[in-house]
């Protein structure tokens, strides 16, 4: 669906925008429409990335914890070393 929105959102941009320079401008309708039809995949698009976000957001988060971990145990390890 979203695909599909995207490729009509293109063709309408394509077939509505002027070619030439000098060529007539969208009519208001027209940019109604254009602007409607973004907003709403705009809309999806970022419900679709918001998910994948939060359904990333704790694997991340963890890997980053273990990250600092990592270097926290090995600052320690450089610490006894040197005594």
């Amino acid at each position: 669906m979203v695909k599909s929105r995207a490729y009509l959102f293109i063709f309408l941009l394509s077939s509505l925008s002027a070619c030439e320079t000098g060529g007539e401008s969208l009519t208001p309708e027209e940019k109604y429409t254009v602007d409607t039809i973004y907003n709403n995949t705009l809309s999806v698009w970022r419900a679709s990335i918001d998910s994948i976000c939060n359904a990333q957001k704790d694997t991340i988060f963890q890997k980053a914890v273990d990250s600092i971990k990592k270097e926290t145990i090995e600052e320690i390890e450089m610490m006894f070393k040197n005594q």
